[in-house]
């Protein structure tokens, strides 16, 4: 089995230079990077694309956050950005029917969330 600090790990090192570069904070939240992740693929995925958008979003200043909760039935997973652009309706709804969730408002930060079983 996986262990999320395998997964995350490389993914926050790349993060912290290119966010060095362009001046963007990173925060990384994570309770317990021993979880143990079955299915590593969809959230090497869900990483790779959302932290990309999380990047395009973002402007010197602002922060990326990368965080975990979980609990007994499932680990969420989530890439927070404090961009000022927001998602327009039809790229929510588009996380939305791939099966993430979706918090974004204009003035407000971008939370996109992916949950996995345990």
């Amino acid at each position: 089995m996986t262990h999320l600090i395998d997964i995350v790990g490389p993914i926050y090192q790349d993060l912290l230079k290119s966010c060095e570069k362009r001046k963007i904070a990173v925060n990384l939240d994570v309770q317990d990077l021993t979880l143990g992740i079955a299915d590593p693929e969809p959230v090497q995925k869900f990483f790779k694309a959302e932290i990309r958008r999380a990047l395009k979003n973002c402007d010197k200043g602002d922060k990326i956050t990368i965080s975990e909760a979980d609990n007994d039935e499932f680990i969420k997973l989530s890439v927070k950005n404090s961009g000022r652009n927001t998602l327009l309706e039809a790229e929510k709804d588009e996380l939305r029917v791939a099966g993430y969730e979706v918090r974004a408002r204009f003035g407000y930060d971008t939370i996109i969330s992916l949950k996995i079983a345990r």
